[in-house]
């Protein structure tokens, strides 16, 4: 009996120690949720490093920790902080040593608003590297959206 509060008691720490998931980008919710359809999408795999823009692995959102899919998530419309790690490729931009070394990045803010995709990426095409953090470096409007709305 004993044995198997151990058990039990570990299951339920190791549950309660887990991160906060984020929807997927093609994920389905519980109904306890806003549906997909009504969520926001961010890409964040799909920056160009010639254009100077590094893709971004997003580990919080609003300062909790999340696990999402690397090429992007669904977010509920509104304002929330998003922060990551991205991997810089020297190869087509401006080299710095070490620079293609996983780098932390400060916090973005951006207002998410239903009916648009936003693409994140980390920004250094300035040539002060003290300008460099995440970016909002695309915005596309769902124009199918005002066509399924009554």
């Amino acid at each position: 009996m004993e044995q198997a509060t151990k058990k039990l008691l570990m299951c339920v720490l190791m549950l309660a120690a887990l991160p906060v998931v984020a929807e997927p980008i093609n994920g389905e919710t519980d109904g306890s949720e806003l549906a997909s359809s009504e969520m926001v999408k961010v890409v964040t795999q799909t920056a160009q490093a010639s254009d100077c823009l590094a893709p971004v692995a997003v580990y919080k959102v609003d300062g909790e920790t999340v696990v999402v899919p690397a090429h992007g998530f669904l977010i509920e419309p509104g304002v929330h902080t998003i922060n990551g790690r991205a991997t810089l490729d020297s190869s087509k931009c401006r080299p710095i040593d070490g620079d293609n070394a996983l780098k932390s990045v400060p916090d973005l803010e951006v207002t998410f608003e239903f009916g648009n995709t936003y693409y994140i990426a980390y920004d250094r095409r300035s040539p002060n590297p003290d300008e460099w953090g995440l970016v909002v470096w695309k915005m596309e409007e769902d124009t199918t959206l005002s066509r399924r709305l009554p």
